[in-house]
């Protein structure tokens, strides 16, 4: 999840998202873009059989962006809880 500290790239003092993460985050924008410009221009009476599989994937990746955004603690505060170090 959380990027691995190694010898090259330390711990940061600030937490950082993962690689997976940051490229979950721009798949979603990217598909999200897309399903707007493309059911613009369809007619809205017959949606394409695909769209209930992409808006799956969507929320899969939002799933898996929200659990690495609490494990990270960037959360805590807004749960109620005492901030990690």
């Amino acid at each position: 999840m959380a990027t691995t500290p190694t010898k090259k790239y330390p711990k940061s003092a600030i937490s950082q998202l993962s690689y997976n993460c940051r490229r979950k985050i721009y798949r979603a924008q990217m598909v999200a873009l897309y399903l707007s410009s493309d059911l613009s221009e369809r007619d809205l009476c017959s949606p394409p059989l695909w769209l209930p599989f992409i808006l799956t994937c969507i929320r899969d990746d939002i799933k898996d962006i929200d659990s690495e955004l609490i494990s990270l603690g960037l959360f805590d505060e807004a749960m109620g809880k005492k901030r990690r170090k």
